[in-house]
């Protein structure tokens, strides 16, 4: 009988194997190498492919949405990004998964896996495509998938904390800086993602103040803004590159949200960036991690992560908002989905207009966006400044 290798002797490995059998454990590798880096494979996937299925505009924008996320991922390693390696593939899934408090995507396993299987597709098409060199026995999104399996399955997720009106008062009044105080209430009055509020321009805001008028001439200047006043317009994502919601939106700004808005512009610098929002270092435009540390900064440890809870982080605004609309003022169901900016708005539980006419069955009908946005602003908005929490400690 042999003897068995002792465990402090060298493990045999798939470069070991791939050696002997004079294998690569890198199929793609001499494909990267032979690929010219201006080549977006995806193009040509996406015009074979995805534009002969009758895919709406909003479906076709989520693909390129995913394959430009990853083509940026992937520039920063040494490979061609349609060549990668099955490493390259789980890092990105960990990134994915990871909380945005820690430099992740913040996202579910659920959009993680959908993003997977439109990455997998054109991968798969590649490797039966005449034009290309794919080994069709490899696939290292399928084989990432499989390895990380059990972080993409579906798990009981940890709750969201119901942080009372009263606590969330004492949260925002310990915040000293003003631009970190506006975004926190912001957040929580708008239910705005972080990518949102950092891709806010001046020109997507009206606000009744004449100094800062004067100051920033663009205010308030895009098209639907036109008739409102005290008022944020939200740009679609294939409008405004980095937003996620499929539907424009409108949305009030209470008397608290101005005021903390006309208090951050007026020590805002001025430097001629069009974001309303700025890095404190450079001055340029926001990001989310900085949104996500301003919240850290508010409200950890004592709203960190527990056993039970999730920590409170940029997303909890979202929660916290519809909650108050859906929850605690059972508010009709699509209005809501209305200041979300959910997709797929249906109009038959909408009160009866003013004007004896029917809503419009779908926004896909031919109404024109302005009448699509004015219905339905002027429908919550009455609601929302009657309604909308008070976040501010009065003061004596």
């Amino acid at each position: 009988m042999s003897e068995q290798p002792a465990e402090d002797e060298t493990r045999t490995t798939e470069e070991d194997v791939a050696a002997s059998l004079g294998t690569t454990v890198d199929p793609l590798e001499e494909v990267s190498e032979k690929l010219d880096l201006t080549l977006n494979l995806f193009e040509p996937f996406e015009d074979a492919k995805l534009s002969n299925r009758g895919y709406r505009d909003s479906t076709l924008t989520n693909y390129r949405f995913v394959y430009r996320e990853w083509w940026d991922y992937m520039m920063e390693t040494d490979r061609h990004p349609c060549c990668p390696r099955e490493s390259h593939v789980v890092e990105y899934i960990k990134w994915q998964l990871r909380p945005e408090t820690e430099g992740g995507a913040g996202n579910t396993p659920r959009t993680v896996r959908e993003k997977l299987r439109k990455l997998e597709e054109a991968y798969e098409y590649w490797q039966t495509a005449p034009a290309y060199e794919f080994p069709t026995t490899y696939n290292p999104f399928a084989e990432a998938r499989d390895t990380m399996a059990d972080r993409l399955a579906n798990r009981e997720l940890k709750k969201f904390r119901q942080i009372p009106v009263e606590e969330l008062r004492e949260m925002l009044a310990s915040v000293t800086h003003l631009r970190s105080q506006a975004i926190i209430a912001m957040q929580l009055k708008l239910g705005l993602r972080a990518g949102e509020v950092c891709n806010i321009k001046i020109c997507d805001i009206s606000l009744a103040n004449d100094e800062l008028r004067a100051h920033f001439p663009e205010m308030g200047t895009v098209r639907e803004l036109e008739d409102h006043e005290n008022a944020i317009f939200i740009p679609r994502n294939t409008d405004r590159p980095g937003n996620k919601s499929e539907r424009e939106r409108l949305l009030p700004l209470d008397d608290e949200l101005r005021g903390l808005l006309i208090r951050y512009l007026l020590v805002r610098p001025d430097n001629g960036e069009p974001w309303l929002f700025l890095s404190q270092k450079t001055h340029s435009k926001l990001g989310t991690k900085a949104v996500n540390q301003v919240w850290k900064d508010a409200f950890h440890p004592e709203y960190g992560e527990t056993d039970e809870y999730r920590a409170v982080t940029s997303h909890f605004g979202r929660h916290r908002f519809v909650t108050r609309w859906r929850v605690e003022k059972d508010l009709n169901r699509q209005l809501v989905k209305y200041m979300r900016g959910d997709k797929n708005i249906v109009r038959d539980d909408l009160p009866a207009r003013e004007d004896g006419q029917s809503w419009p069955v779908s926004p896909s009908q031919s109404e024109s966006i302005d009448d699509y946005i004015h219905v339905y602003y002027e429908n919550i908005e009455e609601d929302y400044r009657e309604q909308i929490y008070r976040l501010l400690k009065p003061t004596l």
